[in-house]
Order: C-alpha cells, then structure tokens, then sequence
C-alpha cells in the first residue's frame, strides 16, 4: 500500500483509515521492538544525523516476526545495501510506507491516543541542568492540591511509583502512550522534561505544551548537535510554539537573558523571568514592562536551607529553600514562577517550597547518623556546568568544617569527549583531591576516558589525583582515607541503578556503595 502525499491532512487520514481498519483500538504504536505485543503497530524510521543517526527499520524483521498487525515505515532516505537488504521483508502485506513517517510520527501517535495532552496541564521543561529537579518540585507543590505526574530522566507517573523508560524524553510514540496512560489515570498535571534530542527529532511536536520553562545553557551533547549554536537552538524551538500560555526564562543564565529579549513582542504567552534584580535591570524599560520578573534575594544559608526574599511585581514575599546551592535557588524560583503563573496563592506557595524533598542523586546527602563521618554527597553532575556548580557549592562548607574536599567522578563512554578535559580541569581546580573512576563506559576503554579527563589536569595539579577505574573501590577509597570533617562529593550518576558496560546494565547505585563503605569505615 503507498500513501500519495498530496497533502498532510490527506496522509493523517489514509493512515488513520489504515490503522482502524486492520488494528485493534486496544492496541499499541512503538518504535521499540521491545515493547511490541501481538497485534501492535511498529513505526520504522530514521531519527538524528551523522553520528547521533538511530534507524529502527533495521529491526522491521523482528517486528514481524512478533506477530504485529502492521508495520508503519519511512519509504525514504534508504541507502542501496539497506534497501536491497530490506526488500524481501517489506513484500509483506503488513508493511505500509510512508514517505518521511519520522517528521509526522508524532502526530500519527497522538491521534491514536486521541490526543492525550489536551486533557491535561502539560510543563515543559529544558536546559542542560535543572530539569530533574524542576519537575519533581513542580510534583510536589502542585500535587498538594491535584493529581501531579512527571515524565522525565528517572520514569514517568507518580513521583513515589515512576516506571522507567531509559530516557530523559523517549521516542515520539512512547510519549503519546505515556501520557494517554497519565490521562488515563486521571492526571490534571504533567511536569516533563524535553531533551534537545527530543525537540530535534520531533518526539513532542504534538504534545500540547501549555508552559515552557528555561533552566540555564551549557556544554553538553556536543557528539550529537556538533556545536553549542545548534545545541541551543534545539532548545529554543520549544519556546517558537504558538500555543504557550506561559514561557519561563532563568535570566542569571545568558542563554535565557538573550531569550527574554528575542521572544518579547514575538510570543502571545506570558513571559516569566525569574534571577537576581541587576539581571533584570538589564533589560531596557519598556522590555521590563512586557515580563512578569521574579526576583529573588539571598538573605541566610542555614543547616534547614536558604532563605531568600522574593519579589514579582508588587508582591513581596520570604520562603526557605531546604537545599544547598545557587543552582537550586534557581531551580526553586522557575517552580515559584510556574506556580506563580498558575495563580497559586502566596501563602501556599510558601508552604508547598519550604516542604520540598530532595530529589534522589541530586545533592543527596548520604548519612548513617554517625557524627564521625564526612559530609558524603551523591549528585548526578555529569557535565562541566553542573560538576563546577556542585564542587563550587560544596567548598566553602569543606572549609567551615576544617576538612577537604574529595571529588570521584568519571565521564560517560560514547559521548561527547570535548567535555572530558574540562571536567578534569574543573575538578582539579576546586577539590582537594580527585579520585578518577568509570562512570557508564559504554563500549569505550574505561582507561581511555580517564586519559581524557587527565588531559584537563596539570603537572602540578597531578599529585592531588588517584586513579581507580572500579567505581566501587574507588568510592571506598574515598571514605576510608578521608577525614571526619571532609566532604566527600560522588558525581556523574546519581539517581541511576546501574552501570552500563559494553552493553550490558550491570546493577550499581553510589547511595548503596556509598553507605556500605561507611558501615565499613566508621
């Protein structure tokens, strides 16, 4: 069967007559063949460019072979040997094509799911740090009063039940089917985060996003976007929408300054700009009248967390934030923005941040309850922004203590290896010592990478470096020779429950070494 593309409306409803014809409703799209059932649909179609290219039609044999009703497949871009290989298979009646499936697959899923995102309030989020962190404390201080969800790098669902899917924004048919299971459950509220990968492939152009929000900007996935222009304007596409009701800029952050500026005038949404007030002041007078600024002081830095005095407007207000760091005043404030936004009054707003809980392997502070420990901090910084954050954030209190401050970390294999000497520099710059391990090799030499962050690190600063490529011995290197009074920061993982090698997912979290190396050592 071949679809003649005279227009996309025409296409959306040939392939609608196809899959209600031949497809049970109850039946699934994917484009994981992992995920197929008897009887689901399988979408096959190339995502990406040069070395970030994914193409699944590779896997249309086995998606036939798992008995599924149909098989929807991108009919261009196939090289020679592909075609030639592919032939024999999609002389099965089951195979549909459909020129360019990946630039419209979106929309095919979000119409079998009859359009799953109208139905609820739907946050995007994006930025190279923060994201994890905004949404889970958009779940909490929305889900005081509604059935709040997240979708994002630790699963999807309710914060205390999130099932997993192995990505930050996976594939754009796993998202419809994700939030068609959210609507399902009657969810009001869903506060998600949006990859640069998923933006440029497409995954949630049909996702009704109502707010977008802007964390900060800095090197990351540079193997995929190649470079930082075209890495940010991945992000700033999700901010072109037309349908926004509320745009959400960090203006501390220079990506995000520069936002505020180019989108005012240019954007039907209401714009949010949250940072300090010499930031805001940047903006000209009548740039100013056109956001809405949430401006925020820092007053005091205590054991409970960091008071800081807000103003938006003619509003005036003081919450404690109960974490650590600027990164997570900034965090805190697109949650107040957001909750601003939704006309939350400040009262419960003040209430809903100052109960905040910590988001697992985001500073996370691992503690047996024994005073003669160091200070150990597991935390997910994995790129050269975030590890500086962290260390930065963590020093001065390493010095209030007396003690040191004692960093293990590595890179990830089969990314993007500029970032690698930068974090060694950065690392060999602020901590006092440097445990260098493997973090999720890939299928790259775990020694290989650590050569790679070495590179960053100079002569002098080599004698605070100890090299351990097991993690696992590595981090208990770290608690037996440190001090009671040091600070020990584990970084790069996180909230992750595995350690990916050559493929394979092998079971591993830092909390529990973490911990196990205490009970050992103290």
């Amino acid at each position: 069967m071949k679809f003649n593309p005279k227009n996309l409306s025409l296409i959306f409803a040939d392939i609608e007559n196809t899959l209600y014809s031949q497809v049970d409703r109850a039946a699934n799209l994917s484009a994981d063949t992992r995920l197929l059932a008897p009887g689901d649909v399988f979408m096959a179609y190339p995502v990406g460019f040069g070395q970030g290219l994914s193409d699944n039609r590779m896997h249309i044999p086995d998606a036939l072979a798992k008995g599924v009703a149909l098989v929807l497949y991108d009919s261009e871009n196939w090289s020679e040997t592909e075609l030639l290989s592919a032939r024999e298979v999609l002389g099965d009646q089951r195979c549909v094509p459909i020129p360019n499936l990946g630039k419209i697959a979106s929309e095919v899923a979000n119409r079998w799911y009859s359009n799953p995102s109208a139905d609820m309030e739907v946050i995007g989020v994006t930025g190279t740090n923060g994201k994890t962190t905004i949404t889970h404390w958009l779940a909490q201080a929305f889900g005081k009063t509604q059935l709040t969800a997240i979708a994002g790098t630790m699963g999807y669902g309710h914060i205390e039940e999130l099932q997993t899917t192995g990505f930050t924004t996976p594939d754009a048919p796993r998202v419809q089917r994700m939030l068609a299971e959210l609507r399902d459950q009657k969810y009001k509220t869903v506060a998600m985060e949006v990859s640069s990968h998923a933006i440029d492939q497409g995954r949630v152009d049909a996702v009704q996003i109502n707010t977008a929000i802007f964390s900060n900007l800095s090197q990351d996935h540079l193997d995929y976007h190649q470079n930082m222009l075209a890495y940010e304007a991945a992000k700033f596409d999700l901010f072109r929408r037309s349908n926004l009701k509320n745009i959400i800029l960090n203006i501390d952050d220079t990506t995000g300054f520069a936002w505020c500026q180019k989108l005012l005038g240019h954007t039907r949404a209401r714009i949010y700009v949250y940072g300090q007030a010499e930031n805001f002041q940047k903006l000209s007078i009548e740039q100013q009248a056109k956001c809405i600024p949430v401006i925020y002081e820092l007053k005091t830095v205590g054991r409970s967390g960091m008071m800081v005095k807000i103003d938006s407007l003619e509003r005036s207000f003081t919450l404690t934030i109960p974490s650590l760091g600027s990164f997570n005043i900034q965090n805190a404030l697109a949650v107040i923005s957001t909750l601003l936004a939704y006309d939350m009054p400040i009262e419960k707003i003040i209430k809903n941040i100052e109960q905040l809980k910590s988001v697992p392997g985001r500073m996370e502070m691992i503690n047996l309850g024994d005073k003669s420990a160091p200070l150990s901090i597991v935390d997910f910084a994995h790129t050269p922004d975030g590890l500086a954050k962290t260390l930065n954030t963590l020093l001065p209190i390493a010095k209030q203590r007396g003690g040191n401050l004692i960093c293990v970390f590595g890179c990830g294999g089969n990314r993007d290896k500029s970032k690698r000497p930068v974090m060694g520099k950065i690392a060999a710059d602020i901590a006092s010592k440097i445990i260098l391990t493997s973090d999720n090799p890939r299928h790259e030499d775990p020694m290989a990478i650590i050569e790679n962050i070495l590179q960053g690190i100079s002569e002098v600063q080599m004698s605070k470096v100890t090299i351990l490529e097991d993690r696992a011995f590595a981090i208990l290197n770290a608690v037996k020779t440190a001090q009671m009074n040091d600070v020990i920061l584990i970084a790069g993982k996180g909230h992750e429950t595995t350690q990916e090698v050559m493929g394979k997912k092998f079971p591993f979290s830092d909390q529990d070494h973490l911990r196990l190396a205490l009970r050992r050592v103290v």
